[in-house]
């Protein structure tokens, strides 16, 4: 329990970017149909990319909390992704279902 809080704590930062980023893939998909899915996609890793390395030079003095506290920036970095891309392709299937 503890680890997903320290995860809900460390995902709240990159949060803002990326909901921002799926709300307009969502739109471009809403708007263009599924043949720009492969663009989007793209779209999302290379700002995913950006994203990750901002937070890892603006915010690399909290990962020694989290490393203290038992999680590594991998573990963190992996967990965090893996969230960010389920709910991308939750939110698109969405999209593409209501379309």
């Amino acid at each position: 329990m503890r680890t997903l809080r320290l995860i809900g704590t460390f995902y709240k930062s990159y949060l803002i970017a990326s909901s921002i980023i799926t709300i307009s893939c969502m739109q471009l998909i809403y708007m263009g149909g599924i043949n720009i899915i492969s663009v989007l996609f793209w779209f999302k890793l290379i700002t995913l990319g950006i994203i990750v390395y901002y937070i890892n030079s603006y915010k690399k003095n909290e990962f020694y909390y989290y490393q203290s506290l038992g999680l590594s920036k991998l573990f963190l970095w992996f967990s965090t992704i893996l969230i960010d891309v389920s709910l991308f392709v939750i939110s698109l299937t969405a999209m593409l279902q209501i379309k």
